[in-house]
């Protein structure tokens, strides 16, 4: 009675809801493979070589003191939430540098077995038994 009301049968209304899941699906695989590209084509992590935040101090919110590196020369700037203003030029033998650390990057799933090992090997686990 009330798909005669409606106007469409169960078929067309089943027909109609696989080709919604399949576009659905294929709009997922789409932006996943655009996200894979996006990320890859290095617009992202665009480096520049001739310029380079050295440090930077919080003065409070929305404000901030960093240290610029511009070529060779750094200078020091005050940043707000409206503007950026220049304080000084500061020389290279005034600023102390902390040598660079790599920082060890694992996949997730390395991580999550990680994880999931000491969860299950833990003695709260162990008292249960």
């Amino acid at each position: 009675m009330i798909v005669v009301l409606v106007g469409q049968s169960a078929l067309a209304s089943f027909f109609k809801l696989c080709m919604l899941l399949i576009a659905f699906i294929l709009i997922l695989v789409a932006s996943y493979y655009v996200t894979r590209w996006y990320a890859q084509s290095g617009f992202v992590h665009r480096q520049n070589h001739n310029m380079e935040i050295v440090d930077t101090l919080s003065m409070g919110p929305n404000r901030q003191i960093c240290i610029v590196r511009i070529g060779q020369k750094y200078i020091a700037v005050s940043v707000c939430k409206d503007h950026i203003r220049f304080l000084t030029e500061v020389s290279g033998d005034e600023i102390e540098f902390e040598p660079k650390t790599e920082t060890e990057t694992r996949s997730f799933q390395e991580i999550f077995k990680e994880m999931a090992g000491r969860r299950f090997t833990s003695d709260d686990h162990k008292k249960e038994k």
